[in-house]
This record gives C-alpha cells, structure tokens and sequence, in this order.
C-alpha cells in the first residue's frame, strides 16, 4: 500500500536531496503533513512533485536551507 512504500520513498526523496541525517525526521513530518499538496494528482510529474516538496521545505525553517 502506500503508507508503507511511503516511509521509503521519504527516504529515497530526503537522499537526493541530500538532507542531512538530523533533518530526516523533520524532513518526513514536514512531506507527510504536505502529501495532499505534494502528490495534488495520481499520475504528478517528477518534475511537479519536486517543485511542490522545494515550496513546502523553503517555508520550513529547519529545512529551508535545502533549497536555496
């Protein structure tokens, strides 16, 4: 299901963008809060889910030095 392919796709997602190890957790909470926002359409782009994951990152203080 996808709660469960979730949690490693977060991962896969927080590698490449390289969040640092104590980032990860916030990195989760932040995406999970965020997932209606971030995946808005079944069949989103790559390319629409990064662009919507670097929006929610940049209005988080822990994470928005991710995205500058």
């Amino acid at each position: 299901g996808v709660a469960t392919g979730e949690g490693e796709a977060l991962d896969t997602l927080a590698s490449l963008m390289g969040i640092a190890e104590q980032d990860k957790a916030t990195f989760v909470q932040v995406s999970k809060s965020n997932f209606s926002t971030i995946f808005s359409k079944e069949n989103v782009t790559s390319g629409a889910v990064l662009d919507s994951l670097t929006k929610v990152m940049a209005a988080d203080q822990q994470l928005s030095k991710y995205t500058s």
